[in-house]
């Protein structure tokens, strides 16, 4: 999601694909190690890049994880304070 106007950036991340450290959702497979590893290592390491060079740019930069969704009425309230934030 953008809000261009405010230069504002969110992000809804998927456990798994993204690496969420901590969360049951982001176990890595046992089978087929070496693919998964490169695979999310490799979204990880883009993620990092995207938000060092939107943040340079002079974006606000708000990452959702896809386990935050489930309590619907702290997302709204943390999309609030980001959207409303100077």
């Amino acid at each position: 999601m953008v809000i261009r106007g405010q230069k504002k950036a969110v992000f809804v991340h998927g456990c798994f694909w993204h690496g969420h450290k901590g969360c049951p959702r982001a176990a890595r497979p046992e089978t087929n190690r070496v693919f998964w590893d490169k695979k999310i290592d490799g979204n990880m390491a883009r993620d990092r890049r995207n938000l060092r060079e939107l943040k340079k740019e002079g974006w606000s930069v708000l990452v959702i994880w896809q386990c935050q969704t489930k309590d619907e009425t702290a997302l709204m309230r943390r999309l609030q304070r980001f959207a409303e934030k100077e």
